[in-house]
């Protein structure tokens, strides 16, 4: 049984525990910690450029049709070690929430093969689709030389997959919905990312028979499940004794 999230309770024993698991959490991804980490140095690079340097980095790790045209191999492998924003701390409950989870259950091997699948193939479909959009005109011709890098496709990929731990009968519901969500943003922002988004999730998705262990390893694990029940229960008192303090001053 997995666990992903890490709870810290007050009291040595209690901190020692919350350490423990925090490093075992680490451990037990340690592709996407290293990768987060690396994103992390990255960025810092991408803030000491300034604005035009940070641009003129992104450009150049870009999977744009340029740099598909001349450079794939290179673009399509250094393009997910930089983000395209300057801030990376957003970044860091996908990766804990979705990312690490992904490896944990599927493995690395079968991780970084859905990933790197989701990845390459989301590159391609939306650059076909803005070569398509520059010839009929509904793209201006600068667009080959677009910045196009980061993790999300990546991170599609992983959570399709990851869908597949999900408790039925959530699990078609949640893919269902994810699909949706994705196709109606596609449609009202048709641009080469939200089509490679799309078709990132589609690759993620076509990935889920690869998953072992999909009716043990379910995904929010047990622990994380009986977590969140029990913060619920916590709010709830919480929210009830508010309540009755509020009608007991108010009958005075």
């Amino acid at each position: 049984m997995t666990s992903d999230a890490i709870v810290f309770e007050p009291g040595d024993q209690q901190r020692d525990a919350g350490l423990s698991e925090l490093v075992t959490s680490v451990a037990s991804a340690p592709l996407t910690f290293a990768w987060l980490l690396v994103l992390l140095v990255t960025t810092r690079i991408q803030r000491s450029a300034g604005r035009q340097g940070s641009r003129r980095i992104q450009r150049t790790h870009s999977t744009n049709l340029r740099r598909l045209r001349t450079e794939p191999s290179r673009v399509l492998t250094t393009s997910l070690f930089w983000l395209d924003d300057r801030k990376w701390w957003p970044y860091v409950p996908a990766f804990v929430a979705v990312v690490a989870p992904a490896e944990r259950r599927l493995r690395w091997w079968r991780w970084l093969l859905v990933g790197i699948a989701a990845h390459v193939i989301a590159t391609y479909a939306g650059q076909t689709y803005l070569r398509q959009s520059i010839r009929t005109g509904r793209a201006p011709r600068r667009f080959v030389n677009a910045r196009d890098v980061g993790v999300s496709y990546f991170l599609l990929g992983a959570a399709g997959s990851l869908s597949g731990y999900v408790q039925r009968p959530w699990q078609s519901r949640c893919q269902v919905m994810a699909v949706a969500a994705l196709i109606a943003n596609a449609a009202v922002r048709p641009t080469f990312t939200e089509v490679g988004h799309l078709t990132a999730l589609i690759v993620g998705l076509a990935g889920v028979p690869l998953a072992p262990d999909r009716e043990r390893m379910t995904y929010p694990s047990a622990a994380t499940t009986a977590r969140l029940r029990r913060l619920r229960e916590y709010v709830r008192s919480i929210r009830a004794g508010l309540c009755r303090a509020v009608r007991e001053r108010s009958s005075r």
